[in-house]
């Protein structure tokens, strides 16, 4: 282009403005339609999820709603009538004593321990009780006494007895008279019977004598049976008294609050406990239900945790023959062979007992069972349809019970039914698992 050429004229100002104000309203258009589109959009991404969701749980809530439940159920039987009963028990010694002491005072000498083994009537402590020693002196100086009156008594009497000889031989021949004859006779019997007496009171002085030497005879504590010293509560020098309980039949004392034996002073406690443990015995409670099943001379087979894989045989050797009113058992007594010595007091036994019960019943889960206000039900399916039948409950295994009434031999049971098992509702079964399974085999 050239220099000289000259350049087109701009439109006047007037016509500039009147297309800036041309151009206005086509620029909000577009901004509305711009806003309407993102909230569209917005609207769209946010409801249609939703409304998906919601069709969709309203799908599955009619699905449910028409759909059949499924249970799982087992098929059960009459149990066997070869029982088996497993019960806790206890090891006892059969023969224990716990000795007390039977005068009060200060124990001089101990000469037993923890451990030690006894006989019968040895010598376990000394106790010091001077009030005992001078009650036997003065028995033993009022024995004498007495002693001494009957000589004296007896001299007595033999003197009347001569002065009635002489008296009376003068009286034969008339030299004195009767009266006096009399009287020499008096005194004589007189003389007896100060001589019985005299005699009586040596009898009374020597039973309170003995019964004062008897006392002080329990100033040695002696052991009553061959055993072991299992406790040992005082040490020399404790004071002890006479005016402690006995415990009953509990047959090993509670260690002390540290663990350990229960040792120190005992007032009016025990002194020492002495168990004879080569003979032992297991204390079982037989539940109410199982009682009529267990007689005198019934095989045992015991089991202890701590030997696992031995079994020890014993035999029921007496029972109480009635039931605890506060826990409805029977308290069987089984004697064990245990000629290794390996069993202790106070060791945890499992017993079990075999026996043939007539109609045991049928065993079914413990989870079938379920317990309402009406009574006890277990759900059963029948046509598949729920049918809730009261039942009767016999032994209660924990995870098993034996129903004695209410079902019959290959019955559909319900395992674990849950809230929509209900009289009368329609079912689709499918068989448990071998973990839920009641064990209602014959």
């Amino acid at each position: 282009m050239s220099a000289g050429a000259s350049t087109p004229p701009s439109p006047p100002p007037e016509e500039q403005h009147d297309e800036h104000r041309q151009r206005r309203p086509g620029r909000r258009v577009l901004w509305i339609l711009i806003v309407v589109a993102v909230l569209t959009v917005a609207l769209l991404v946010g409801w249609l999820p939703h409304q998906k969701r919601n069709k969709e749980v309203d799908a599955k809530a009619k699905q449910q709603q028409n759909s059949v439940p499924v249970v799982e159920v087992q098929i059960v039987h009459g149990a066997s009538a070869e029982q088996e009963l497993t019960l806790p028990g206890t090891v006892t010694p059969l023969k224990s004593a716990h000795i007390y002491a039977r005068a009060s005072g200060f124990l001089k000498a101990r000469y037993v321990d923890l451990g030690d083994t006894v006989r019968k009537g040895q010598l376990l402590g000394l106790i010091s009780a001077p009030d005992l020693d001078t009650m036997v002196s003065q028995q033993t100086a009022m024995l004498q006494q007495s002693k001494d009156g009957v000589v004296t008594a007896q001299a007595a009497l033999r003197l009347q007895q001569v002065t009635y000889d002489r008296v009376h031989t003068l009286v034969l021949h008339d030299i004195l008279s009767k009266q006096d004859d009399d009287t020499a006779l008096a005194a004589v019997e007189s003389a007896q019977s100060t001589l019985q007496a005299a005699e009586n009171a040596v009898k009374s002085a020597q039973a309170a004598q003995a019964h004062a030497q008897s006392l002080a005879d329990f100033e040695q504590v002696r052991s009553p049976i061959d055993g072991t010293v299992t406790a040992r509560n005082v040490e020399v020098g404790n004071f002890v008294s006479a005016s402690g309980a006995a415990q009953g039949t509990t047959p090993v004392p509670a260690a002390g609050s540290t663990g350990g034996p229960p040792t120190g002073g005992a007032q009016g406690g025990e002194l020492f406990d002495v168990v004879d443990l080569r003979s032992l015995e297991i204390f079982v409670a037989v539940p109410e239900q199982d009682a009529p099943f267990v007689q005198t001379g019934q095989p045992v087979d015991l089991t202890f945790s701590e030997m696992p894989g031995q079994t020890f045989t014993g035999k029921v050797i007496r029972s109480s023959d009635s039931l605890s009113q506060q826990s409805r058992t029977l308290l069987a007594e089984v004697q064990v062979n245990d000629r290794q010595h390996r069993l202790r007091p106070g060791m945890f036994a499992s017993a079990q007992m075999h026996y043939r019960a007539p109609s045991p019943g049928i065993l079914i889960s413990g989870d079938s069972l379920l317990t309402m206000a009406r009574g006890e039900f277990v759900p059963v399916v029948e046509n598949n349809v729920i049918q809730m039948r009261p039942v009767h409950v016999g032994r209660d295994l924990g995870t098993q019970v034996y129903i004695i009434a209410g079902l019959k031999d290959g019955d559909l049971v319900v395992v674990n039914p849950n809230d929509l098992v209900k009289e009368g509702v329609r079912v689709t079964t499918r068989p448990a698992p071998k973990g839920q399974v009641g064990g209602g085999g014959g």
